[in-house]
This record gives C-alpha cells, sequence and structure tokens, in this order.
C-alpha cells in the first residue's frame, strides 16, 4: 500500500469517469465503463505499532506471530496471521473465527444495492450466496503447476504455497496453514448521507454502481457498525469481512473513485481489531475484477500483513503501485491478475497474490514450485524500487 489522500485500509483502487451526485444519479448516471486500472491504496491504521503487539502478546487479537527476516544488512520485523511455518511445533495448523457481513447499502434518494437478493447481474443467485459458495469459504483441493498444495480455501492454500519448504509433505509443518471458520451475521443496512454519495450507471441489476466517501464509511464502520456485531461473536480475537454488491468507495471526492476494497485495523478497550471490505463484482465497469476477485485480494493481504504494517525492501511499478512501495500487501503487485475456479457450477476469479519470498528478496524461494506467486506468473523476486 502507499500513502493515500486519506485514511483507507489496504485495497483496490480503479478509476471511473466523473460521476453525479446521489440526488442526481438515479435520473441521470454517469456511465461506468472498462477501463485499465488505475489501482491506489492508502492506510492509515487507527494503530501504533507498539498497541499492535501488545494486544498480539496479550492474545487479544486474532491469532498472530511476529518474526524477521534479513535482505543484505537489513533486518525486517513483521507480523503474519497463524502460526511460524519455520519453526516445527505439533500442531502448526490455525483456525481463525471470521464474519461475512452483509452491508445493505441505501442513498437517501432510494437507491439501494443489497448482497442478500437475486438481481439480473446473477440470476442466479445472490451476491452474498456466491461468496459463501465460493473458494474463500469452502474447501477443495488444490494442484498449483502440477504440485498438490492439499485441500482448504484458497487463501489457506495460497499460506501453505507461500511457505512450501515448510508445509509440503517433507517439510517441518506439512499441516500448516490458517483455517478461516465463516459464519454470516444479520445484514446491516447503512444510509449514507446525500453529501457522501454517488453513482455510475451500468447495464445490470439496479442499473446504478454505487459509490459513499470513504473518509465517512470507514470511520461508520469502526464507530457505529462493528461495535454493534459484538452481541453476535464479532471482536478483535475474530477477523469480520463485509460484503457489499456493485458498491465501491471514493477518496473525498467522486474524481477518486473506485475503491473495490480495503482491509484496516483500530484500537480498541478489548485489543487490535482487524477487519476487511470488499465488493462482489459482477457490475462489469472494471476490467480485472469478477466477483470475488477483490475479497481474495483482501483476505490474502490480511493474513499476510494484519496491521498493515509489515515492511519490505523497497518495490514498485508494477500491478496497481505506481511509483515504489515498501511493505508486505500481498496482492498490490498482481492486482487485476486472476485466475479460474470452478466450484458447484460457477466460474469464480480469484486473485493471485504474491509470495513472501518475492518481496524479501529470497532466492530460491520458499514457494511451491520455486515460484514467487501462486500462480507463478512471478518467476522471480522483485526487482529494487527506484
Amino acid at each position: 500500500m502507499i500513502g493515500g489522500a486519506s485514511a483507507l485500509g489496504a485495497g483496490v483502487l480503479l478509476a471511473l469517469p466523473a460521476a453525479l451526485p446521489a440526488s442526481a444519479a438515479a435520473a441521470h448516471p454517469a456511465p461506468a465503463r472498462h477501463l485499465k486500472a488505475m489501482y491506489d491504496v492508502g492506510v492509515h491504521p487507527g494503530i501504533t505499532a507498539a498497541q499492535a503487539r501488545a494486544s498480539e502478546l496479550a492474545g487479544t487479537t486474532v491469532p498472530e506471530y511476529t518474526a524477521s527476516v534479513k535482505v543484505g544488512t537489513k533486518n525486517f520485523t513483521y507480523t503474519i496471521v497463524g502460526k511460524n511455518p519455520a519453526i516445527k511445533v505439533a500442531n502448526p495448523a490455525t483456525t481463525v473465527t471470521a464474519e461475512i457481513v452483509p452491508l445493505i447499502m441505501k442513498f437517501s434518494n432510494g437507491d439501494t444495492w443489497n448482497p442478500t437478493k437475486i438481481d439480473s447481474c446473477d440470476p442466479g443467485a445472490s451476491a452474498l450466496t456466491r461468496t459463501q459458495k465460493s473458494p474463500i469459504v469452502v474447501a477443495q483441493p488444490w494442484t498449483w503447476g502440477g504440485t498438490s498444495i492439499g485441500t482448504g480455501q484458497v487463501t489457506d492454500a495460497f499460506q501453505r504455497a507461500e511457505f512450501w519448504k515448510f508445509a509440503k509433505p517433507s517439510g517441518i509443518n506439512p499441516t500448516f496453514g490458517v483455517k478461516l471458520a465463516f459464519k454470516t451475521l444479520k445484514p446491516v443496512t447503512i444510509t449514507v448521507p446525500a453529501a457522501q454519495a454517488t453513482a455510475f450507471g451500468i447495464g445490470c441489476g439496479n442499473g446504478l454502481l454505487g459509490a459513499a466517501n470513504i473518509n465517512w464509511l470507514d470511520p461508520h464502520l469502526q464507530n457505529v457498525v462493528i461495535p454493534s456485531l459484538a452481541s453476535q461473536g464479532a471482536g478483535s480475537t475474530t477477523f469480520p469481512i463485509f460484503v457489499l454488491h456493485n458498491f465501491v468507495e471514493y477518496i473525498g471526492n467522486a474524481g477518486q473513485c473506485c475503491v473495490l476494497g480495503y482491509h484496516n485495523i483500530f484500537n480498541t478497550s478489548a485489543g487490535a481489531q482487524t477487519y476487511g471490505l470488499a465488493m462482489y463484482d459482477n457490475s462489469g465497469a472494471f476490467a480485472g475484477s469478477s466477483d470475488i476477485s477483490a475479497m481474495s485480494h483482501e483476505v490474502g493481504e490480511w493474513q499476510n500483513d494484519p496491521n498493515t504494517i509489515n515492511p519490505t525492501p523497497s518495490w514498485g511499478n508494477i500491478g496497481q503501485v505506481s511509483g515504489c512501495q515498501a511493505n508486505l500487501e500481498v496482492g498490490d503487485p498482481l492486482s487485476g491478475t486472476t485466475f479460474t475456479d470452478t466450484h458447484n457450477g460457477f466460474t469464480y476469479n480469484p486473485q493471485e497474490l504474491a509470495f513472501f519470498s518475492w518481496f524479501y528478496h529470497q532466492s530460491p524461494s520458499l514457494g511451491v514450485n520455486g515460484w514467487f506467486s501462486d500462480q507463478g506468473t512471478f518467476r522471480t523476486f522483485a526487482a529494487p524500487c527506484p
């Protein structure tokens, strides 16, 4: 992630034409159109590194480990969800409780985006049902590059594949992995003030791609929505992920659109609260984005950089990154690069993710097949930047 114009979680940003305010959007929406992704990300976590580390040690956040890696003469300390695969333990597998939280987004003029309802963008199932049946949630066998990774969710398979030296059958922790134990919470309805809303025209559903100002929405999630989920079991030791349908965020003004997903963290009295947000996308508005691609990006990044501050050697000018970046955001270098997985008769499009060894210049790679990303797009580590 790179510093953005305002506080938001690490995520995916693409550009669309100028939009109209919500008050005019229903009558005269500006058209959305396919454009090459102009991704931008920025996060300002609501927590200090010391607070995050204290919560980890106290067990008041999701299960994590902290370790360090040396690149040249410099040490980089990082925190990742799960257990350290490089240290042999009796049970290296980790299970994290995760909550799918459908967000029903409403504008004051009545326009509504509801992930629990079927619409003409996909007459076969709702965005929520597709998510629940997707490889992010449902375990399945995976074989990448001719190598059997094992059975698990797609982000669990990614975690095993990026640390394959340790997780392979002959490795020191062959049962290593990070499983998400999902449950779906009651939908939450958010009414976006007209001054914080806009929309673009699309060719299905309610005819609109909705958008809210992330500078309004993200604080609302932290201050209002996430605390309200405590009665359903969500909290600092769980991972809530909000699901929207054909609804995005803009950064301050509609010309800075569109964020398809992000993950973030903030400090609470109970501990360090991580969370994520992603659009289920069948809008047809974005090149390189479809169905669960944004969610796979964000869950993978949350697993590898839960506190959003893991430092790496500088890299960039690749994927969504223009210029240099220096963090362990595994989705950013390959934003827009997806692969297909047909499951229960539906073809999903998770995003390819970059391996740990790509960021930390490890050769040979710790990853499966000697690769530096889970589908083999990267065959060597990151080039220095600049």
